[in-house]
């Protein structure tokens, strides 16, 4: 029985690698191409010459996998060649022409738009791998039937790599234990690469359905999903609809707006009742049970009420915060929703891979194109903040830190609290080139808005790192960029110095520096006069020197005493 199922196992394997290699050429040229790459990232210990030439290579070799495949799973529907040359010469050319894009980038270039643009082109690609093929089918079973068949192939494929890349990991480890043989850990990530994407990959394009069994038309009067839907996902969507329509009767008796956090709930609902759909499909196709088909008509009616809720949760986010990138698209996510659950009710969900591709399509629309939903965000947060600073002297443009403050000082404080966190939002979503104009390198937006009280304590200083910092003689080692938060007792601030552990840059030191606030205040004071040198602390031990370029000391009465740090770590 054991030598029947390696016999098995091993035809299985040599069939796949077969099938592959006829059905899908190029998708093989990729995988062997992106093996390669990943090796040579292993061999040169992920030091590379160019860094972005390497990452565009990534990009370009995985992509390329995921898109040779779906070209060869359509092409395959074609009957003439030259159509299937065509096919496949356009699809790789604008992935060229994509990757060649990305490389000519700058990095100063906000990647948000980018990043978004291309994540709903790559979800688009991938679920081509499951619906393109099967668009003149007149109902959804046949890929339904390719995707499940094709998800457990890529399960089995990648068990079977693992299983390989353990035994081998395990073997090479025996050899250096039995015979003290020097095993490099190189050599155990070469079998990972060779294993869990090589071998894997090709067993997973071997075991793809082709022929009848590609377009198996026949539905499964039973699966496990289905019984899952009606004995695990129906039971927990019901209680979703239980909660959230009690909760609804309790606003509407308070007569108060939701909770933000009913969004996730009315999402996760959306999510069940989705998932509902897909596990019962083939079941409703072979037995028409009314069960089944009440299920799959009316539980989205009974959903979209509750969708209200969530519009209601976005219109006031939006009313009171303003527009963001995440808060746009959780907009449309909830308009798709609608269209959901009016498109099954009125088709009787006879058809449902149109909520995938509907869903690929609209993120895809929504991201890619020129005017998307990141570009508006941009736009709108910068057309804001122009018409606060209108009346302030371009000469003065960009604001240091200190002049920054003084200017949101002289707004009263919900607009300076809406300006100062548009601004940190512009800064952390597309990055310092969006708002260069508008503030300096080193302004930065923590604690900016305060009451008066609160302001006449805070101690900050931002030193001026285009001036020389001359090397300690003897340091051969530095930290750059080296900034956190320390916070105090109150009986530590009243001795006068605080005492900075360098452990939270240097592991197990049991060094550290010392800070007077005296000179904090005096620091603080000469910042207005700008142009300040980081200034130089010797550390306890004399093993370490510290040049602060950035502090920020808040007493916070009655409450912990905290300072941030920013600067250069010197070592011996």
């Amino acid at each position: 029985m054991a030598s029947n199922f390696i016999e098995k196992a091993v035809y299985t394997i040599a069939e796949a690698f077969q099938n592959c290699l006829k059905r899908f050429p190029v998708t093989v040229c990729f995988v062997f191409a992106l093996t390669g790459h990943l090796i040579y990232l292993c061999a040169s210990d992920g030091k590379v010459p160019d860094d972005k030439l390497f990452y565009t290579i990534s990009y370009y070799f995985s992509v390329g996998t995921l898109l040779s495949l779906t070209l060869h799973l359509w092409s395959e529907e074609m009957k003439r060649k030259a159509a299937k040359a065509v096919t496949h010469l356009t699809g790789h050319l604008l992935l060229l022409a994509d990757t060649f894009f990305l490389y000519t980038l700058s990095p100063e270039q906000s990647w948000t738009e980018i990043i978004i643009a291309h994540a709903a082109a790559i979800l688009a690609l991938g679920l081509s791998v499951f619906f393109l093929s099967f668009f003149r089918e007149k109902n959804d079973v046949p890929s339904w039937n390719f995707a499940l068949s094709s998800l457990g192939s890529f399960v089995t494929a990648n068990v079977m790599g693992s299983i390989m890349s353990g035994g081998l990991c395990l073997l090479l480890f025996s050899l250096h234990q039995l015979f003290n043989l020097d095993i490099k850990p190189k050599g155990y990530g070469y079998i990972l690469i060779l294993c869990n994407v090589l071998l894997a990959m090709m067993l997973f394009l071997g075991l793809l359905p082709k022929g009848e069994a590609k377009h198996d038309r026949k539905p499964l009067v039973r699966s496990f999903l289905n019984t899952a839907a009606h004995y695990l996902f129906l039971p927990l969507t019901g209680a979703y609809l239980l909660v959230l329509y009690v909760y609804a009767a309790k606003i509407l008796i308070s007569w108060e707006l939701p909770d933000g956090w009913v969004s996730w709930l009315v999402t996760a609902l959306m999510t069940g009742c989705i998932a509902i759909e897909f596990s019962i499909y083939p079941t409703r196709m072979a037995l028409s049970g009314r069960w089944d088909e009440r299920i799959a008509r009316w539980l989205p009616v009974l959903v979209l009420p509750l969708l209200v809720l969530m519009s209601v949760g976005i219109a006031r986010r939006l009313n009171d915060y303003g527009i963001t990138v995440n808060r746009l698209y959780l907009a449309t996510f909830n308009a798709w929703c609608y269209a959901v659950c009016i498109g099954l009710f009125v088709t009787r969900a006879r058809r449902i891979n149109w909520i995938p591709i509907s869903f690929a399509a609209t993120f895809l629309l929504t991201s890619a194109l020129p005017v998307n939903f990141a570009s508006i965000t941009r736009r709108t947060l910068r057309h804001d903040i122009e018409q606060l600073t209108a009346q302030v002297d371009k000469d003065k443009l960009p604001f240091s830190n200190r002049q920054y403050e003084e200017w949101l000082n002289t707004l009263p404080r919900e607009t300076a609290t809406d300006v100062n966190d548009k601004l940190a939002y512009m800064r952390h979503t597309f990055g310092r080139e969006s708002i260069r104009d508008i503030v300096a390198e080193d302004v930065y937006f923590y604690d900016k808005v305060e009451t008066a009280s609160e302001r006449s304590h805070l101690l900050v200083c931002s030193f001026d790192e285009t001036k020389p910092m001359e090397i300690p003689e003897g340091y051969t080692r530095f930290i750059g960029d080296s900034q956190d938060t320390f916070f105090f007792s109150a009986e530590e601030c009243r001795t006068g110095t605080l005492a900075v552990p360098l452990n939270r840059w240097i592991g197990n030191s049991e060094d550290s520096i010392s800070i007077d606030i005296k000179t904090l205040e005096e620091w603080d004071k000469k910042e207005e006069s700008g142009n300040i040198p980081p200034a130089r602390i010797n550390s306890k031990s004399g093993n370490h020197v510290f040049y602060i370029t950035y502090f920020c000391y808040d007493p916070k009465q009655g409450s912990e005493p905290s300072l941030r740090l920013s600067g250069y770590l010197f070592m011996k």
